[in-house]
């Protein structure tokens, strides 16, 4: 991924989101900021890249879920439980910097 942001520009922006959403973890965030920079937009392929159990991201992303949330489900996988995330409006107002 030759556009991707470095692990310290990767870092600084999840401590951006979680600076106007005291609420978020830091994973949640990094979800968050993984959707919206085209890095994983999976929840296989986030736990895969960043060395996480993919229970505990399905966990987070639950979470992140419902009404006024940062991310909507696209669809899940039932067999391998992949979920396919986008960033809702509320996602995307996090993710604008000011």
């Amino acid at each position: 991924m030759p556009d991707s942001p470095s692990e310290v520009d990767f870092l600084a922006l999840v401590e951006a989101i979680r600076s106007q959403d005291a609420k978020l973890s830091p994973l949640g965030a990094g979800i968050i900021a993984a959707i919206s920079e085209g890095i994983a937009d999976d929840s296989r392929t986030f736990a895969r890249l960043f060395g996480i159990a993919h229970a505990l991201v399905l966990r987070e992303i639950n979470l992140l879920c419902g009404p006024d949330a940062p991310i909507e489900i696209l669809r899940r996988d039932a067999r391998t439980q992949r979920t396919h995330l986008k960033l809702t409006v509320k996602g995307d107002r996090l993710m604008a910097r000011p």
